[in-house]
Formats: structure tokens, C-alpha cells, sequence
């Protein structure tokens, strides 16, 4: 046969077998990473709590500055002894030189005004009052309630778009990836204690929109491979899918990274919460799209796109319809 005759086309869902990366085979990891957020996030809420911030505490927030580098313990003891209470919080920020106290409804009396001249007095001379902030007990109240029902909300509606754009199994895995996505970032802020204010509660929201995009990414494709390769197990469709994906997830998140870390360290003690926030979820964004959202597919109930029923993970993917 002469080698200058056309080769036969290849048949529909005959396409060769690629040679992904076995995500699926190291799925345990992720299962046990998971797990260690889970119980740290869990032990940190039921033991500490959240710092919360003055958004959802009441007080007021004095940011002040000198041109002396200001050391928490000892503006802490000034305010206690000029009467302040004990609950009082000081945050340095821009190497020292300036300090957000924040005091407790108690402290203030209701005269913002007379207590600023009484902060500024127990500081001595050369002290800058650049910002304040008071917030009363039930605006507070009623803005935590709001950051609560905002980020359920958005873990729902979330949920039910994967749910009605793919299949109940697609929209569970949804659900469960950016509930975790969620509840990790709270950890964070529990564990290491930062200042959780409004300003990271839009950082939250912002993060459940962001893991969502990678996993319906990386659904999509599955999606599409099911139909391409009609005969693999879906567990290597699974990889085959995260593979091709892998490059575009990269390349997204180092770009939202570098911005995020422009945020972090150049945009002052405001946005610090915030940008905190993002650049840590976009970690554990695009670490849950690989090794939580797709591995629950081989388990969660459900039907897998183009099938009459899903028979587990190992098993050929079936035709499309």
C-alpha cells in the first residue's frame, strides 16, 4: 500500500488516549488536607472565636500617628492608665509609626469627642489624630447578621447555578467546595487572630465568586471530555480534564495573586484584612477545584452528564446522549 494514501478518519469517541497527570490516584491527600482544615477551623471558632472587628463590636477606632515608632504595650498601658479599659486593642501599622486603637463601647461614654482629647492627652505630645471611627452596639449587631446571611447566601445561589447548569451531583460538589473555600478563610482569621471587619467579609464573597469560576472550569471540561472519550473510567476523564485545565488556572491565579499582594503590603492597615482574604483564597481556591470539587464527583450521588446512572468512578464513562 503506498504510504501517499490518506490514513481513514478516526471514528467519534475513538479520539487517542492522552496521558494526563493521576490526580485521582493522590486524591487521598487532599481528602487529608481537607480534614486538617476542617478540624483546626473547627477547634479555632469553638475555643477562640473571631477577633472581631469594630464593624460587628461597636466602639470607636482611633488611628494615630507620630514621627516616634509607637510599641503596643506601651500605648496600651498609657490608655489603662488614663482610665480606658482593659479591652482596649492596638494595632501598629506603617513600621510603628502609626497605631489603630481600638476601644470598646464601655470606654467611649458616648463622647467621641472627649475621648479622643483624653487619648491624645495620655499619649503626650507630638501624637496625630489622622482617622476616627465610632460605630453604636445594634448597627454593629445588625452588620454582622448581614455579613452572615450575605456569604449563605452566596454559598446557595452558588450551589444552585452548578446545580441547574450541570447535574445535583455537580451542584453538591459545588457547594461543599465553597463552603470549604469559606470556611478555611474564616480559620485563617480565627487562628491567627486578625481583625475580621466588613472589609474581609467582601474579601470572603469575593473568594466564593473566584473558586467557583476555577471549579465550573474544570466541570465544563469534564463535560466535554465525557464526550470525547466515551470509553475511559471517569476518574481518568477526571484527570484528563484537571490537566488540560491546569496551565489557564495557573496563569489566572498568579495574576490575581500579584495584585492581591500589591494590596497586601502597599495598601495600608484598611485594606490589609481584605487583601489578606484574597491572597489566601485564592490558594485554597484553586487547591479545592483540584483536589476537592472533582474527587467528590466519584462519590457524591447523582448522575453523571449523558448517563442513566453513575456506577462509580472506575467504570467507563458512558456515551454522551
Amino acid at each position: 500500500m503506498s504510504s501517499d494514501q490518506p490514513k481513514p478518519k478516526a471514528k467519534a469517541g475513538d479520539a487517542s488516549e492522552p496521558h494526563p497527570f493521576p490526580f485521582m490516584r493522590i486524591k487521598w491527600i487532599g481528602f487529608i488536607v481537607t480534614a486538617a482544615i476542617f478540624v483546626a477551623t473547627t477547634i479555632s471558632l469553638a475555643t477562640q472565636g473571631l477577633n472581631m472587628g469594630l464593624d460587628f463590636t461597636g466602639g470607636v477606632l482611633v488611628e494615630v500617628a507620630r514621627a516616634q515608632p509607637f510599641g503596643p504595650n506601651e500605648v496600651r498601658a498609657k490608655l489603662e492608665h488614663a482610665g480606658f479599659s482593659g479591652d482596649t486593642a492596638v494595632t501598629p501599622a506603617d513600621g510603628n509609626k502609626t497605631a489603630l486603637i481600638r476601644l470598646p463601647v464601655a470606654s467611649t461614654g458616648g463622647d467621641v469627642e472627649g475621648m479622643t482629647r483624653k487619648v491624645t492627652e495620655a499619649l503626650g505630645q507630638g501624637v496625630e489624630i489622622r482617622k476616627i471611627d465610632a460605630v453604636g452596639p445594634k448597627v454593629s449587631g445588625e452588620l454582622f447578621r448581614g455579613g452572615v446571611i450575605a456569604c449563605l447566601l452566596a454559598v446557595t445561589v452558588i450551589a444552585l447555578y452548578v446545580w441547574f447548569r450541570f447535574e445535583s451531583k455537580f451542584g453538591w460538589a459545588a457547594f461543599i467546595t465553597t463552603f470549604h473555600d469559606v470556611y478555611a478563610v474564616v480559620g485563617l482569621f480565627s487562628i491567627t487572630r486578625m481583625t475580621f471587619d466588613l472589609t474581609v467579609v467582601a474579601g470572603v464573597l469575593t473568594i466564593a465568586g473566584y473558586s467557583i469560576n476555577d471549579t465550573v472550569v474544570v466541570f465544563d471540561r469534564i463535560r466535554e471530555m465525557l464526550k470525547k472519550y466515551k470509553k475511559l473510567p471517569f476518574a481518568r476523564i477526571i484527570d484528563i480534564s484537571i490537566t488540560s485545565t491546569l496551565l489557564r488556572t495557573t496563569f489566572t491565579s498568579a495574576a490575581t495573586m500579584c495584585a492581591s499582594l500589591a494590596m497586601l503590603f502597599l495598601g495600608g492597615p484598611v485594606l490589609f484584612g481584605f487583601a489578606a482574604a484574597i491572597c489566601f483564597g485564592i490558594v485554597i481556591g484553586t487547591y479545592s477545584s483540584i483536589f476537592v470539587a472533582a474527587p467528590m464527583l466519584l462519590y457524591l450521588p447523582g448522575r453523571i452528564p449523558g448517563a442513566k446512572i453513575n456506577r462509580g468512578g472506575e467504570e467507563p464513562a458512558p456515551s454522551a446522549s
